[in-house]
């Protein structure tokens, strides 16, 4: 069975934004963390309050950076994938079962 380059595409798209979604999160529940961290610190008295905007706005852009930098390597390696998969091998003997002769 050959794997067409259509179809190679189609799971590429879906890797990536599954990619996209767990490193997007990943990132934002460092972000709450580090959030929780610091205000049980402020509540204890070891260091001062902060609000949830200092902490998660950051959190959320490098969230989204960091999602579609990873999930943008998935997608060009996919479509790399595709292109290596769909073009011909013009040196190789052995004729496509699927070309129909005239």
């Amino acid at each position: 069975m050959a794997v067409r380059p259509r179809v190679i595409l189609i799971a590429t798209a879906v890797a990536a934004l599954a990619v996209f979604a767990v490193v997007q999160d990943r990132v934002t529940a460092a972000g709450a963390r580090r959030y929780a961290a610091l205000q049980r610190d402020a509540i204890a008295g070891r260091g001062h309050s902060v609000t949830v905007d200092e902490i998660m706005r950051p959190a959320i852009d490098r969230s989204v950076q960091q999602g579609l930098l990873w999930g943008g390597v998935v997608l060009v390696a996919g479509v790399g994938l595709a292109i290596a998969i769909g073009r011909p091998n013009p040196e190789s003997r052995i004729p496509d079962p699927e070309r129909r002769r005239p």
